[in-house]
């Protein structure tokens, strides 16, 4: 779940269309107004991050906006490592490389 603050608010009708009306990404579950903004709820399996920010940036260009990200719950280990794998182009990303969770597995996280 991501809300999405654009820099100008003439932005959002357009953003909640293009993100919840017809020929919406696949996996956009859910769209909703909150305060300057819009909470998007997506299946990641369905729709890519790159594919659901791709559609909020080309809607934010249009209206020569920029924007605000914030993630609304915290994403799995494994889901973290699939998008810095497929966004950074290095598949040897994976939850068995990342050095907090070997040493939360090894109890020597605090």
């Amino acid at each position: 779940m991501l809300a999405v603050y654009p820099s100008a608010a003439e932005a959002l009708p357009a953003l909640e269309r293009a993100l919840g009306g017809p020929g919406k990404p696949d996996g956009v579950l859910e769209v909703r107004p909150c305060d300057g903004g819009l909470v998007v709820t997506w299946d990641p399996s369905r729709s890519a991050v790159r594919l659901v920010i791709g559609v909020i940036d080309a809607e934010l260009r249009r209206y020569n906006a920029t924007r605000r990200t914030e993630l609304l719950e915290p994403l799995p280990l494994e889901r973290l490592t699939q998008i810095a794998a497929q966004e950074l182009h290095a598949p040897e990303i994976a939850p068995d490389r990342v050095l907090e969770a070997l040493l939360a597995q090894a109890g020597l996280a605090p």
